[in-house]
């Protein structure tokens, strides 16, 4: 029997949109981390990139120490949101609001108390960067972003005593370049989401057609082996029911291959009635054979199972003049049940020989 190869571990599709969202998230959040590290440690190491930058630039000592400590904070809470990330643990959002406050208090400090103009472009670098890498995370971005936004009106005011007309124009347009970069990016977004949501369409209808009959709509021989040979490793008791419609071809010679066709249709539907369980697997096993796994089942039981077979195969009644055993379709069944130390080929085999035995009685039976 051919046997199934595992399926690769690496994702192809994301079953929900959250599975794609905290996909986005692991391959995001470095890079996010990387921006927030970036900067911090030019912050911290700014007296040795810039000779003499404190007794310059800064106003007072606790200020310093503060700026310090909130940028080794943002470093640890970077690392974390690298490993919540890859690891999917929850709070994200709330790391990242930690985070973007730390960045607010900062920015408020190098505008106002050390007047730094190269506060303004940092602050347009952080925003943009957390648009980037969070626009399909709404609840992550808002908590990154807004500190931020709402810190650096209130410090423009603070520094220029009033409302600054030129500055409220600038950060205006500034909003609605990240509202809309957002949008365009989330667009993105979601036709890879429909994308895949196609993708996963497809992917069933092709696993439907590689492992059920299109005929019968029951297990193709493929799947069938594949579920007996797992079966049988895995130890499971089962018992084997082979079914042959009586003189099938003399129905096709008395009625057509399409009218043929219709009655294995019928002869499926009284099968699928059969069974016990939804674990039971009825299978076409080539032509007007079919294969029934019965799990644990013994082989008195499948005996029941064949008689259901006769019962339902009696009132569907589909007219067979030419058969030799009744004027309605009929069926000869063998009965095998697992046996430690057979294969799954060796349990066929002696399900095939019962059901020659039932033939050679007469039809219209089972042997076991």
């Amino acid at each position: 029997m051919e046997k199934r190869h595992p399926l690769s571990s690496e994702l192809t599709s994301w079953p929900t949109r959250q599975a794609m969202v905290s996909r986005g998230l692991t391959l995001n959040m470095p890079w996010l981390a990387f921006v927030h590290v970036s900067f911090a440690l030019m912050i911290l190491l700014r007296n040795t990139l810039v000779h003499n930058f404190d007794p310059a630039h800064v106003t007072g000592q606790p200020i310093s120490s503060l700026v310090d400590a909130a940028m080794l904070g943002v470093i640890a809470l970077s690392a974390a949101l690298i490993i919540m990330s890859w690891r999917h643990i929850t709070g994200i959002s709330l790391v990242l609001f930690t985070s973007g406050l730390l960045w607010a208090l900062c920015c408020y400090w190098f505008i106002v108390d050390w007047q730094l103009p190269h506060a303004w472009p940092l602050c347009t670098i952080l925003l943009l960067t957390a648009v980037t890498a969070l626009y399909f995370y709404p609840v992550g971005l808002l908590a990154c972003v807004l500190p931020l936004w709402f810190t650096l009106p209130v410090a423009s005011g603070v520094l220029n005593h009033g409302l600054n007309m030129r500055f409220a124009a600038v950060w205006i347009v500034f909003t609605l370049i990240l509202i809309c970069g957002r949008f365009i990016l989330l667009r993105w977004f979601d036709e890879a989401w429909q994308r895949n949501q196609q993708n996963q369409l497809l992917i069933a209808r092709l696993d439907a057609l590689a492992h059920q009959d299109p005929l019968t709509e029951t297990a193709n021989r493929r799947e069938m082996e594949n579920v007996l040979e797992s079966a049988v490793n895995q130890g499971k008791s089962f018992s084997l029911l082979m079914l042959d419609v009586d003189y099938f071809k003399l129905y096709n010679d008395a009625y057509g291959h399409q009218a043929g066709d219709e009655c294995l249709v019928r002869v499926a539907q009284a099968l699928k009635a059969s069974v016990r369980t939804p674990e039971d697997v009825v299978s076409r096993y080539g032509g007007e054979e079919f294969l029934l796994i019965l799990f644990d089942c013994p082989p008195d039981a499948a005996e029941q199972v064949a008689q259901r077979i006769q019962a339902n195969l009696r009132q569907a009644a589909i007219e067979h003049k030419a058969s030799k055993v009744r004027e309605y379709v009929t069926a000869s069944m063998g009965i095998a049940g697992m046996t430690a130390g057979l294969s799954a080929d060796e349990t066929v085999a002696q399900a095939d020989a019962a059901l020659y035995r039932a033939k050679e009685a007469g039809r219209n039976k089972w042997s076991r």
